[in-house]
């Protein structure tokens, strides 16, 4: 018992050190479903220097921040791996939606260890969130699935549950 109370304190003290861009967040129920953030195409950092991705057992989503003005919340936008952007001599976009479609515009929710929201869109200066929440992810997966993942034509369907991400662990420093 006192071992494991041990080993506990030992990993919650190591994931609350984590940079925000190596936090691995795990689907609470559904642990093929993971997601994190990594760093920002430089010439894109709108409302947050991060994108958030999300990896599920067919392919790895992208998605940048916005945030209205006021009391509007966090949303996320899908987005083109920030890795392609960046070699490229111009930044990539997602194709433009056409004129009778709304935006994919998904609610996003970031908490801290003591459960308070992210009042604002996570920045690579932020500790890593403890738990992350978008509700609509899951419906969009199972009916946009091309639509998230930046008008790729190869994005199937999938079936991920509504639930919070909860912080797993720490990705090793890229070297």
């Amino acid at each position: 018992m006192a071992v494991s109370l041990l080993v506990g304190a030992l990993l919650a003290g190591s994931a609350a050190a984590c940079p925000i861009d190596r936090a691995v967040y795990r689907l609470h129920g559904a642990p093929a479903f993971t997601a994190g953030f990594a760093r920002q195409d430089p010439r894109k950092t709108y409302a947050s220097d991060l994108v958030l991705w999300l990896k599920t057992p067919k392919r790895t989503y992208w998605f940048s921040f916005s945030t209205p003005n006021g009391y509007g919340g966090t949303y996320i936008w899908p987005e083109v791996d920030p890795r392609r952007s960046r070699a490229s001599a111009e930044p990539l976009d997602p194709p433009p939606v056409p004129d009778q479609e709304e935006p994919a515009q998904i609610a996003f929710d970031a908490f801290g260890e003591d459960r308070s929201a992210f009042q604002m869109p996570p920045q690579s200066k932020d500790r890593a969130p403890a738990f992350l929440f978008a509700r609509g992810l899951g419906p969009a997966l199972a009916y946009e699935p091309v639509r998230l993942a930046a008008g790729d034509p190869k994005a199937e369907m999938e079936n991920m549950p509504v639930g919070l991400f909860e912080r797993a662990g720490c990705a090793p420093a890229a070297g």
